[in-house]
């Protein structure tokens, strides 16, 4: 469906001559570039006072949009790299997970489009943000992980949009069974790339079904900062010619991609990491359950603890931290029912979290 609802704009954009590409760009250091192989001085960037072009190796800023002359040979080695291990014909970077969800989730304002209640908030603007003059797309928000009622809701070829892992409540997606409905499958991803599946390429490796479309981000397990967005490369091509956020907004910094290199070299090589983390999980999750505390089931690093009021989720976020351990409250709008949301990381060790829990049975309030 993407090639039909994308293409005919990417035709038009064709013939009237407004067509859109990035070229990777050296940057060969005093101003000078080489582009298509033809070594230039850079007159295209923004880099004013040239302390950019100064800049050592990756100590440099991008100074550009990719479309202008910030995409470099190393954002797209970077772009192949992903591609090549997640399955993907074509991947665009972003400077954010928010900014990827919500500029290409806007180009489906004229395709019917159904989200998971509970999908993160970048994901429903995306979909929100659709012109006045939009006469086809419908936007509706079907019940958390409701497959039944989803599919009574589809009457057309539509897009499907859904967290992987969802953030407040730490549960995961069924991708398989998205994926058996027969639409387009657009799946953020932020909270399960390199946590989840044997190799860490997130839920899809983990439950062997992949979306059409996938967003994650490099700011949580990987460490670093932005985003991408993967798929088919039609889409990578409207990215270039339609997405707002992508084509008025400076490209990523050197820094920032080697960062996302040298931890992903660990997502990839160093297993151990999510071993560790899994087993993290299992223990919190028993203790809480032979502690009588309410934490909802995940096997994701979300732990959620519920607790009765906001005024309790507080007072015992207050008490964890006089303890030793900062965990803020979660309270409503942001989710339904007060929480503290607990998040593991591999570099925890089982008595740290014994204490946690030992802390946590001795103030929780029952609700």
């Amino acid at each position: 469906m993407l090639d039909q609802w994308l293409g005919p704009r990417l035709e038009k954009a064709r013939a009237d001559g407004l067509w859109r590409q990035s070229r990777p760009v050296a940057r060969l250091g005093q101003g000078w570039v080489r582009v298509q192989g033809q070594q230039a001085l850079d007159l295209a960037g923004n880099d004013y006072l040239a302390l950019a072009s100064e800049g050592q190796g990756s100590g440099s800023g991008a100074s550009a949009s990719p479309l202008v002359s910030g995409h470099s040979q190393e954002h797209q080695a970077l772009c192949d790299r992903l591609a090549h291990w997640l399955g993907f014909e074509s991947v665009r970077l972003f400077c954010s997970g928010f900014a990827a969800n919500s500029g290409v989730l806007s180009l489906f304002a004229d395709q019917p489009v159904f989200h998971d209640r509970l999908n993160h908030a970048s994901l429903l603007d995306g979909s929100l943000r659709r012109p006045a003059k939009t006469v086809g797309g419908a936007f509706r928000r079907y019940r958390h992980l409701d497959l039944a009622q989803l599919k009574g809701l589809i009457r057309a070829p539509s897009l499907v949009v859904s967290d992987g892992v969802f953030s407040m409540d730490g549960d995961c997606a069924d991708l398989a069974g998205l994926k058996a409905l027969g639409q387009t499958l657009y799946v953020d991803d932020a909270h399960g790339l390199g946590v989840l599946g044997a190799e860490g390429r997130g839920l899809m490796e983990a439950q062997g079904a992949k979306p059409d479309i996938l967003m994650a981000t490099f700011g949580k397990a990987l460490g670093a900062g932005g985003a991408f967005v993967a798929g088919p490369r039609v889409l990578g091509e409207a990215i270039d010619n339609f997405c707002r956020e992508y084509i008025y907004s400076t490209a990523l910094p050197l820094a920032t991609l080697d960062l996302v290199s040298a931890n992903l070299d660990k997502v990839q090589q160093q297993g151990w990491r999510r071993e560790k983390l899994a087993e993290l999980v299992a223990h919190f999750q028993a203790g809480c359950n032979k502690r009588g505390l309410p934490v909802l089931a995940s096997n994701t690093p979300i732990q959620p603890l519920l607790c009765a009021s906001s005024q309790g989720a507080l007072a015992l976020s207050r008490q964890l931290l006089a303890a030793g351990y900062f965990c803020p409250a979660i309270r409503p709008p942001t989710v339904p029912q007060a929480r503290l949301r607990i998040t593991l990381n591999a570099g925890l060790s089982l008595a740290q979290l014994d204490g946690l829990l030992d802390c946590l049975e001795a103030h929780h309030v029952p609700g």
